[in-house]
């Protein structure tokens, strides 16, 4: 079992508990006092997390009844079997019940205990056909919006998962399962983009959605400075006066932000100064320097002291030591994979270190060390799970004969095959060719086609028309490539009768600087990015502009290793909340931060479609759907009524 999938396991439980609940008290109503006896006994098993045991009640009081009061018994059962964890139990108790003939509340219960399992095999178009509309009336309205919600996040559509929470809200009759249902509001808007968060809030307040989104922008925009938000709270509460929000989150907020954003006093950064990394180094250097400057004038800004983490592990090991002899607090660097190795086998750290690049080894692992670097494997996982949402099931991938090209494939490999897809074939390609129609026929199984041409046309004895035709049992093409070599494949996959395959692939296909004359040949191919180079507007523009003017020579070749530097300074005070209440993921430049097993920093990318040439944000739309109608607002450079503080 994956890390996703334990996570939604153990929120599967809080997601059904009301469920359950409600089918216990309200589902069934039976003459018979020994049935009333086993359903209070099953309960009470229940209650102790003897879920197996209550199940075998459920059914036993089923066999004492008929119909409807029977039926409803069974999906206690069913439910228990799903709160114990025995998916194979539990869709055997389904799958004998009458599903068409199933009515009112029972089919409610039926259906989201359907959902229940679709959402742990993270299939949220199958949860979300179960589901349908939410019923206006009944004990189930609270989990279809739990279980919509849970679904919408499994797509990524961020927006309609926050928004069926926030209906979720007023429901909730427990404190705590209220305030974790906020949490999850907050959670699902943070992962928007500012310019999402201001083109989809369509509704003037008080709508409490409109709140949320705001708060969300406040909160990036005084991230630095806790007391400047504490500030302009009560103008937002004006806004918004009885938003539910305002009770427990908010005070909550503020005491994530002050606990977390403590900048250390010195910092060091352990960069290689010489050698062929110095100029990648640098650029990581003056992304930090600028995020540094763009730090609000209110808050505490850290003296920052760089050391030359030299061209061997001893090197790096040596300047780290120096550092810390030095007095430094805290460490950013080093960027070398060896020397990031070299720190972690040391027994003990003296001061926090995020590396700057990641290490294979899961037996290393030092709670002061946090790894943090653009793996290209990020993205391909990113790729597998957008692809997965998308529906598809079967894919075909093409990657170079190079360490590069089998360590990004491995990871899509892994992710895809964790979530349930196929790998049908997988072909190498040369990267110093141009000429890869051999191995593209090859893999869309052209040669099969003409071969059972063949064979017609010596047993019918006449010549055939004949077009080849390609396989029809793929839903997709994994490309691992440079643009060099993408710019040269996806014209031969049309080629060869692949045009309408959609072509997933990784950032490595964008140079990160729009060139629609250059990349007209990617049309149709779908990459995942980091936010700096994909995103066109927002909070970080001013940085690309002083980034762009400062270092005209470089920004553009050593874009995202700016976006990485500029993320390592700002991330460094809240790596001991990451993960904690508000700071569940930062919302970067780089991407939504996560903090993940053995202090790797996980990213969540966006993703683009290149058309006419040029990179297309894979963007939410405001429809009918979200409530609203597809005209987008005019974007604002900051919330009504405040005031950027840099």
């Amino acid at each position: 079992m994956n890390r996703l999938q334990t996570t939604l396991r153990k929120l599967l439980t809080v997601t059904l508990l009301a469920a359950l609940i409600a089918g216990c008290s309200s589902g069934v109503r039976t003459g018979s006092s020994a049935d009333s006896r086993l359903q209070r006994q099953a309960q009470s098993l229940e209650s102790s997390g003897n879920y197996q045991g209550a199940a075998q009640l459920y059914l036993q009081a089923a066999a004492k009844t008929t119909g409807n009061d029977q039926q409803a018994l069974q999906l206690q059962a069913a439910a228990s079997l799903i709160r114990g964890e025995d998916y194979i139990g539990a869709t055997r108790l389904l799958d004998e019940l009458p599903a068409a003939q199933l009515g009112g509340e029972v089919r409610q219960h039926y259906a989201i205990n359907r959902a229940a399992i679709a959402i742990i095999d993270q299939r949220p178009v199958q949860v979300l056909s179960l589901l349908g509309e939410v019923p206006a009336s009944g004990p189930f309205i609270a989990d279809y919006r739990r279980l919509r919600a849970e679904a919408y996040l499994q797509e990524s559509r961020f927006f309609l998962s926050a928004r069926e929470r926030v209906l979720l809200d007023p429901l909730l009759m427990d404190q705590q399962q209220q305030l974790e249902n906020q949490f999850a509001i907050w959670e699902s808007l943070n992962r928007l983009t500012d310019t999402e968060l201001q083109t989809l809030r369509t509704t003037s307040p008080p709508d409490p959605m409109s709140g949320w989104m705001e708060l969300v922008e406040l909160t990036r925009l005084y991230l630095q400075q806790p007391d400047a938000l504490a500030d302009v709270i009560p103008h937002w509460q004006q806004r918004y006066p009885n938003h539910p929000a305002r009770k427990v989150f908010i005070p909550e907020l503020l005491k994530s932000m002050r606990a977390a954003g403590q900048a250390p006093e010195r910092l060091a950064l352990l960069l290689p100064l010489h050698g062929k990394l110095a100029d990648a180094a640098s650029a990581i250097r003056d992304g930090v320097l600028a995020a540094y400057y763009d730090t609000p004038a209110a808050s505490s800004r850290p003296s920052i002291q760089v050391y030359d983490s030299g061209a061997t592990p001893e090197d790096t090991v040596a300047a780290y030591q120096q550092a810390i002899t030095d007095g430094t607090q805290f460490i950013i660097g080093p960027l070398r994979k060896e020397s990031v190795h070299a720190l972690a086998t040391l027994p003990q750290l003296a001061a926090p270190v995020l590396a700057l690049n990641q290490i294979e080894d899961t037996a290393l692992f030092n709670t002061a060390l946090y790894q943090f670097g653009l793996a290209p494997e990020d993205e391909a996982r990113e790729v597998a799970r957008l692809a997965w949402r998308e529906g598809f099931t079967r894919t075909i991938a093409l990657l170079p004969d190079t360490d590069w090209g089998e360590r990004v494939y491995a990871a899509f490999a892994t992710e895809w095959q964790q979530l349930g897809g196929e790998i049908l074939e997988a072909e190498r390609y040369d990267n110093s060719r141009t000429d890869h129609g051999k191995i593209i026929s090859s893999v869309l199984k052209l040669d099969d086609s003409k071969a059972r041409q063949q064979q017609l046309t010596r047993h019918l004895g006449t010549n055939l028309e004949f077009e080849p035709r390609r396989r029809q049992d793929v839903d997709f093409v994994f490309l691992v490539a440079s643009s060099r070599q993408a710019r040269l494949i996806r014209p031969q996959l049309r080629f060869y009768r692949a045009s309408s395959l959609p072509v997933y692939t990784t950032s490595r296909v964008y140079s990160g600087q729009p060139d629609a004359s250059k990349d007209a040949d990617m049309n149709g191919i779908i990459f995942c990015d980091m936010p700096w180079t994909l995103e066109n507007s927002g909070s970080s523009d001013h940085l690309q502009q002083t980034i762009n003017a400062s270092w005209p020579g470089n920004a553009s070749r050593y874009r995202r290793l700016y976006a990485l530097g500029i993320d390592a300074y700002r991330l460094t005070p809240y790596l001991g909340e990451l993960g904690n209440n508000m700071f569940g993921a930062y919302h970067g430049v780089t991407g939504n931060l996560s903090l993940g097993p053995r202090g790797h920093i996980n990213r969540s990318l966006r993703c683009a479609k290149f058309s006419r040439g040029l990179p297309v944000l894979l963007e939410p739309t405001v429809t009918s759907e979200t409530g609203g109608d597809t005209t987008s607002l005019p974007a604002v450079t900051t919330p009504h009524g405040y005031t950027n503080p840099r």
